[in-house]
């Protein structure tokens, strides 16, 4: 079922595709390269084509094609997305990865597309199919799955592939599973003697090379030294983490200092130079040099095509893209304009003051995303994160999950959201961190029945709860849960109804927790049912003006 690199010349480019093909090649030539295993393109084809996502596939793919107008397709992706998320994927497979990269990889993976069609070439679809780190379990590979294929099949991707001839329906995508190489120094190497006078362009940085200032050589490959060197300002440098590429600071003294040392460019321009032989010209090479080790890991490496130029359908899709961009913008804009609405009075009371509704569409409810999700700052309070990743975040009104609350500090202001499975443990866990986290704010979550029913006892210490919304008999806890001082609902990665987070309103909910990939969807139906909610409010104050003024008459 699965492929390791060295078995990949035993196999054809359709069953492990373009970039596994090519590493193999790689590490053919003594080159090191991280280890990898395979998850061929049939295995995949089968899990895609069993749970129906192909044949979703197949009519994104026609809507981008025919279609003029966006809706549907960022409609149908969504729920593409949805079912890639959920994606079952096999308990033989699991096992068969995990014995794999047992003894071979200890801290993460890194999961990356190996996409093959005959109209393809490697690098053709670079900058359209995504990778993901995560840790080396189960769990971590169910995710890296799920997430290879979610940003595989996204509407540039499907564009892409349609433009140059592909039905992405029909492509053979494997996955390769990888040991992480934490990166002192990374960056490409072009050899290209036609185009660079007999040189190798070599570019390296701190850290990942992703975005972030570079420095740049040039190489003579006749005599293998620098003819011209070029050093950038590199201020951060990104590291990978099972949440994806972190920003760390750069030590000051390193700012200038170049990024690979002598001894290493000519590592890096012969290792290129043998590579062209092998792959041809131009020749393009990813790298990076192991964090403590000095060593020289060859990531990936490909003949680089004459990149054609963006078509017909990918350039439709890339202002779809930019028009649902600006149009978020623009309510981010107008949410800080928005005046808060004055609190209703009954009747006898205070006389009813004139209230000024925005019409504009938005979302009030406090908004925590889990990390990282993509969404404007604007539209988040905080992000949802476990203790660990805390440090990398900036300040903000963050919601810290704690699950083991020895040898844990303060964790400063933030909101410390305590998961326990019973009321005696969440009693202990909050006693334990509270006095040396005295301005935190601490939630309970109500993550099961015997912890909602002790809500009268455990509202008297704790903050606030947050609800799970597919807690069963929902309704009937959300009454329970409401005698916390502040309550919040998680709605993890479920798109619930209007009528659900109407309820939920009504009963004093405050705030959602939402998940990473279904943001956008949770968001909308967020505020279609605050909407409602303020209508039927609206109604009843339109009511008590006209029983108002019935009675002044």
């Amino acid at each position: 079922m699965l492929i390791s690199l060295d078995d990949v010349p035993k196999h054809t480019e359709m069953e492990v595709g373009l970039k596994a093909w090519n590493l193999s090649k790689v590490k053919g030539t003594g080159a090191r390269v991280p280890f990898t295993v395979i998850i061929p393109s049939d295995v995949i084809s089968q899990l895609m084509s069993e749970s129906g996502i192909r044949h979703d596939i197949f009519k994104l793919s026609r809507i981008v094609m025919d279609s003029d107008r966006p809706e549907k397709a960022f409609e149908l992706e969504k729920e593409v997305r949805s079912k890639i998320s959920s994606l079952s994927i096999p308990e033989d497979l699991l096992d068969g990865i995990m014995d794999s990269i047992a003894g071979n990889v200890e801290k993460m993976i890194v999961a990356r597309p190996s996409p093959y069609a005959s109209e393809l070439v490697d690098g053709d679809l670079k900058g359209r199919m995504g990778v993901w780190y995560d840790e080396p379990t189960k769990k971590g590979i169910v995710r890296s799955i799920q997430r290879v294929l979610g940003s595989s099949f996204s509407l540039k991707a499907i564009a892409r592939m349609m433009d140059l001839g592909v039905y992405p329906e029909d492509l053979d995508l494997a996955i390769m599973i990888q040991k992480v190489i934490f990166p002192r120094s990374s960056g490409i190497a072009i050899c290209c003697p036609a185009r660079r006078r007999n040189e190798i362009l070599v570019e390296s940085t701190w850290g990942s090379m992703n975005g972030v200032p570079k420095d740049r050589f040039r190489i003579s490959m006749d005599l293998m030294e620098v003819v011209e060197s070029e050093l950038s300002e590199k201020k951060i440098k990104l590291v990978p983490s099972p949440q994806g590429i972190r920003e760390v600071e750069v030590p000051h003294h390193l700012w200038m200092e170049p990024s690979v040392k002598g001894g290493e460019i000519e590592e890096i321009a012969r290792t290129s130079s043998d590579l062209s032989l092998i792959l041809g010209t131009p020749t393009l090479m990813e790298w990076v040099i192991q964090e403590g080790t000095d060593v020289l890991f060859v990531i990936q490496a490909h003949k680089e095509p004459e990149r054609p130029p963006v078509k017909p359908l990918e350039r439709k899709v890339i202002n779809w893209l930019e028009e649902r961009r600006e149009v978020r913008e623009i309510k981010e804009e107008r949410s800080k304009e928005v005046k808060k609405a004055e609190p209703l009075t009954r009747p006898g009371k205070v006389a009813p003051r004139e209230v000024e509704i925005s019409p504009v569409a938005l979302v009030a409810s406090k908004i925590y995303v889990r990390y990282p999700a993509e969404l404007p700052r604007g539209l988040v309070d905080g992000w949802i994160v476990e203790v660990d990743e805390l440090s990398g975040l900036g300040p903000g009104d963050h919601i810290v999950i704690l699950r083991d609350p020895s040898n844990i500090g303060d964790l400063g202001e933030v909101k410390v959201l305590v998961v326990a499975d019973n009321p005696k443990e969440a009693k202990e866990k909050l006693f334990s961190i509270a006095a040396s986290s005295p301005s935190s704010e601490f939630l309970i979550y109500l993550g099961k029945a015997e912890l909602v029913l002790m809500s009268d006892e455990l509202s008297d210490i704790y903050d606030g709860a947050v609800l799970p919304v597919n807690l069963e008999g929902f309704s009937a806890s959300l009454s329970l849960a409401s005698r916390f001082d502040h309550l919040m609902v998680d709605l993890k990665e479920e798109v619930p109804s209007v009528d659900l987070i109407s309820e939920a309103l009504s009963a004093g909910v405050e705030g959602f927790l939402l998940g990473v990939e279904s943001v956008e969807g949770q968001m909308e139906v967020i505020h279609r049912a605050e909407m409602r909610y303020l209508l039927e409010k609206l109604r009843y104050l339109e009511l008590l003006l006209s029983k108002w003024g019935e009675l002044e008459a």
